[in-house]
């Protein structure tokens, strides 16, 4: 790829990113001249500078931390107002209420999840007014330093501002004098920052707790009295919503390269997350700095007031989604003479009832109160799916350990205040409470680390032995790596997360990776084992086979260092990381597919010898004009990514990670079968064998035909939706990418925000870096003050209030 800092113009419209999504799912909305001026009254402590550079990114100068808040909440609003004033109705419980609760035939009005699933707008209402409390938001703000009790008070101020300075007929086409537009309290943001908290855990079971009820007759009376099969497992809505994660479909990839593995000898970071394209888990480009203090150019999650993933002076970091088990079910043995009592040893404890009163807005226009009684219990609230029934025997209630996490944006703000890998880890270990990553990072001398300061559920190993009971709970932690645990039982009850003291890290001079594996492997010579099973259980244990990502990462460094991928020299530079990115690679295919397309074309299965021949000659990597590489991807999707033991003839060896396994085992016969179910779908589909990614990963903006980069496995990642021949939108995939490296004047960094910085459809930054990337190159992330004030696009915003 090319780098540029050029800013396409011009006007964008907006198109429906999937059909039959409610009308209210808004994706864009509109936008205001970043370049004008905004002078306020002054007086009242709020005062920034947003000095906006190419593509829209604002960099917010101020001299303290509520006038930090105040020009990012200002910017921010103004490329995000509709969809983050859409969440906000979320966060309060408020969807019934203003986008209604049925539509004209009777159906749910639903909406798409942060997590890729619809949701009724009545259940979200009742799952969020049951978490989101004035109690939660007073504890998180009790929990909070001064520094970030004034950002968030920055923060609201300056998204106020905006709507003042807007006006309700002034606001984007989307939401323009939506009644559903709000000024926005703390509290929101406080809510929204719990949110992002829980995204990995409370988030994927919206449904299933909002949804709870005891059983309606005495004739529902009996637990599941036949064993759970693993095939059950997989009908678990719980379980089911969990794969976003464990599939790597929300996941990411990071390099920390030390100064052994560098042309310069300093450090270079690649971050990559692959997350979602639609809504708040979106990421925002910012630069904050507060004189003296703070100065990290990155990206955040829409409606978090600092960079989550980014780089200062001093270091890089980025971050992958963790194996950490964040929740754990409890199995509730319930009293026989009341399915809302619960025995722990032989005393009956009443559940919490609580009734919850939404407004739904029906399809008349008229208004309707909807009440109901949601249940929870010490461990935490009844949760409830076809598998994890509520009978009056059983029930299961489900306690997230980032439900008390307050400190989050304290842990993101010592973060960005790190002069090193080393102290960048001191800073992860003072509250551990990153609730869902990783940390992969380097510094300007060539320092690279690995860390795992996320957020567990407190669980020891002695409580996973004896409070995980035979049948269904045993056989959710061996297939799934989720703990399932005796709420008979007071002693195999937690509190809070797994200590500082207990997590695993790496520094390291050569480097540190991750891929959504656990902490076990982060480089080839590196083996972090023995820390508590609830970091890393299940099919994610230390010691089981890595991943497709992992492994090729892994052997994606080795070949550099070792000069076998072609390129040249022997060490990385910004350019040759990029050129080793941007190459598609495919690595489980490197070590299987040679030897299956030649016993193939060798074999009786005639069917399938033009789609044998097709990949025998493709060239293992995702690229756009790869022949064979759509037809791979669909072909290992049906072989569940190649999992099955049999499919190998060199077994999995641990002392061994990045070789094995290896090899097509010839006495496996399910592959020729999956294959030929892959060629009947590409018929269906009317896709031919050799059809190449570039034709069909297609999304449409400002009217364009855009073609997007990357495989659904690989490093260089894109997960489309198939509609009308197309792998377009709702897509996850590459979302910010950073590759950030330093020289003698400070940082030096290119990087990507694929879908753009502002949903706003008519605004000029709607699509710019997507065009950008759909072209193959990178835009410079301006940080020195020289790089900034060379920006040819550069404009200048003060306000103050």
């Amino acid at each position: 790829m090319q780098n540029t800092t050029a800013s396409a113009a011009g006007r964008f419209t907006f198109r429906t990113m999937l059909a039959g999504m409610a009308a209210a799912m808004l994706a864009a909305c509109g936008s205001n001249d970043p370049s004008r001026t905004a002078n306020g009254s002054g007086g009242n402590g709020y005062a920034a500078e947003i000095r906006y550079t190419s593509f829209g990114v604002p960099h917010i100068k101020a001299d303290n931390w509520k006038g930090a808040g105040y020009g990012y909440g200002y910017a921010f609003a103004t490329d995000h107002v509709c969809l983050f004033s859409q969440e906000v109705v979320t966060l309060h419980g408020e969807r019934a209420r203003y986008f209604g609760e049925k539509d004209s035939s009777g159906n749910a009005i639903t909406y798409l999840g942060q997590l890729g699933g619809f949701i009724g707008n009545l259940e979200s209402d009742f799952f969020y007014k049951s978490y989101m409390t004035p109690d939660v938001a007073d504890r998180m703000k009790a929990a909070s330093s001064a520094d970030v009790r004034d950002l968030v008070a920055g923060f609201v101020a300056g998204y106020n501002r905006y709507l003042r300075d807007t006006g309700a007929n002034g606001l984007p086409a989307e939401c323009k004098n939506a009644n559903w537009v709000q000024p926005i309290a703390e509290a929101d943001a406080y809510f929204r920052m719990h949110q992002a908290a829980m995204t990995g855990s409370s988030l994927a079971f919206i449904t299933q707790i909002a949804s709870a009820q005891p059983p309606a007759s005495a004739r529902i009376t009996q637990a599941r009295v036949t064993p759970a099969t693993a095939q059950q497992l997989q009908q678990s809505e719980m379980l089911k919503a969990l794969h976003v994660f464990k599939d790597g479909v929300i996941g990411s990839n990071g390099y920390g390269l030390g100064r052994e593995v560098t042309a310069s000898g300093k450090g270079i970071v690649l971050g990559n997350p692959h997350f979602p394209w639609w809504g708040v888990l979106r990421l925002h480009q910012l630069h904050i700095t507060v004189a003296g203090q703070y100065d990290v150019y990155g990206a955040t999650l829409l409606g978090a007031p600092l960079p989550l993933i980014g780089f200062n002076k001093d270091v890089a970091w980025t971050h992958t989604f963790s194996t950490d088990q964040r929740f754990t079910l409890f199995q509730l043995k319930l009293d026989p003479a009341d399915p809302k009592r619960y025995m722990v040893g032989t005393e009956s404890r009443a559940m919490t009832a609580t009734r919850v009163q939404v407004q739904a807005l029906q399809a008349d226009g008229s208004m309707a109160t909807r009440e109901r009684t949601m249940y929870s219990t010490e461990y935490g609230p009844i949760a409830t799916d076809s598998l994890f029934t509520w009978t009056t025997s059983t029930a299961y209630a489900f306690k997230d350990a980032n439900r008390e996490n307050f400190r989050l944006m304290d842990q993101v703000l010592l973060n960005g205040k790190a002069t090193s890998a080393a102290s960048l880890r001191e800073a992860l270990a003072t509250y551990s409470e990153m609730p869902w990553v990783n940390t992969i990072g380097a510094d300007k001398d060539g320092s690279a680390l690995y860390a795992n300061y996320s957020v567990a559920a407190n669980v020891t190993d002695a409580q996973l032995a004896s409070c995980v009971g035979t049948g269904l709970p045993q056989l959710a932690l061996a297939v799934e790596g989720v703990a399932i645990l005796n709420g008979n039982d007071a002693s195999c009850n937690w509190s809070g997360h797994v200590p500082s003291a207990q997590r695993p890290y790496v520094l390291r001079t050569d480097y540190a990776m991750n891929a959504n594996d656990s902490h076990w492997w982060p480089n080839q010579n590196v083996r972090l084992a023995g820390y508590p099973k609830i970091i890393a259980t299940g099919p994610d244990a230390e010691g089981v086979e890595q991943g497709e990502r992992t492994r090729a990462g892994i052997a994606q460094i080795l070949d550099r260092v070792s000069g076998a991928d072609g390129l040249p020299g022997t060490l990385f530079t910004v350019a040759s990381l990029q050129e080793v990115y941007k190459a598609g690679r495919f690595y489980k295919p490197e070590r299987w597919l040679g030897e299956f397309v030649t016993a193939c074309l060798a074999s009786a299965r005639t069917d399938l010898t033009a789609a044998c021949t097709v990949l025998r000659d493709w060239n293992r990597k995702e690229q756009l004009d790869a022949k064979g590489a759509l037809l791979f991807r669909e072909f290992y999707a049906r072989m569940n990514e190649m999992k099955d033991a049999s499919l190998w003839r060199v077994p999995y060896d641990p002392a061994d990670p990045l070789n094995t396994p290896n090899g097509f085992n010839p006495a496996n016969t399910t592959a020729y079968d999956k294959l030929a179910e892959t060629v009947a779908y590409f018929g269906t589909q009317g896709f031919a064998l050799d059809e190449t990614p570039g034709a069909r990963q297609v999304i449409t903006r400002n009217g364009k035909p855009l073609v997007i980069p990357g495989g659904r496995y690989t490093f260089n990642n894109w997960r489309g939706q198939l509609a009308n021949g197309k792998y377009g939108d709702p897509a996850y995939g590459n979302s910010y990418m950073q590759f950030v490296t330093f020289d003698d004047k400070g940082p030096v960094a290119e990087g990507m925000l694929t879908y753009s910085q502002s949903t706003h459809a008519f605004s000029e930054h709607y699509a710019d870096l997507t065009e950008l990337y759909a072209q193959r190159q990178w835009a410079k992330l301006p940080y020195t003050e020289a790089q900034i004030t060379a920006d040819p696009n550069l404009r200048t915003l003060k306000i103050s209030e």
